[in-house]
């Protein structure tokens, strides 16, 4: 199992996870390709709370599907070079002066999932991933019916597995669980 301090390979602590990283590839809000690999490394204890979170889902019928986990310190780099905008993209941190880290996607310590059915199929939720809009908050009044209801479920086995949901994003959430640790510069070394 291939791990870089807190990091692990998502499918190594649980195949049973539909892994479709979206910055990996150009379908995504920049248009373009901003990870330089398509693995998802996550914390390891917030795998972990996700597999827990995976395991409710399938009794009742889903799966998860996760759009991002860890994400360089580079990526986010990239992310601001393309859309240097605060109100959506982060600016990137200079870890170099850090004594302070955050749960964070640069450290492993959140996630971007939606849920699909036990065939893989996406389910409706109130949005696409990285909806910019209202629709992207769970409490947005537009979203009703089996959209609301599957948004409220997943928001409830995440946060029965540990997870804070972010109230702007239905599909990011926190492992508020863990201390944070240091953001990582890059992906584990490939073997």
């Amino acid at each position: 199992m291939k791990e870089q301090q807190n990091l692990v390979r998502l499918l190594d602590l649980d195949s049973d996870f539909i892994i479709d990283l979206r910055y990996a590839t150009a379908d995504n809000f920049t248009k373009n390709v901003v990870y330089t690999s398509s693995e998802c490394y996550i914390d390891r204890h917030t795998g972990k709370q996700l597999i827990a979170a995976k395991n409710a889902a399938k009794e009742k019928g889903f799966r998860i599907k996760v759009w991002d986990a860890f994400r360089p310190v580079s990526a986010q780099r990239r992310f601001w070079d393309l859309f240097p905008n605060n109100d959506f993209v982060a600016r990137p941190p200079d870890v170099n002066n850090m004594t302070k880290f955050k749960n964070s996607h640069m450290n492993g310590q959140c996630v971007d999932v939606t849920l699909t059915d036990l065939n893989g199929n996406e389910v409706p939720m109130p949005s696409e991933f990285d909806d910019f809009t209202e629709k992207a908050r769970l409490d947005c009044k537009e979203t009703t019916g089996e959209a609301r209801k599957n948004a409220e479920f997943l928001r409830d086995i995440m946060a029965a597995a540990g997870f804070t949901p972010y109230s702007g994003e239905w599909w990011h959430f926190y492992d508020r669980n863990t201390e944070a640790v240091p953001y990582s510069e890059s992906i584990p070394e490939q073997n």
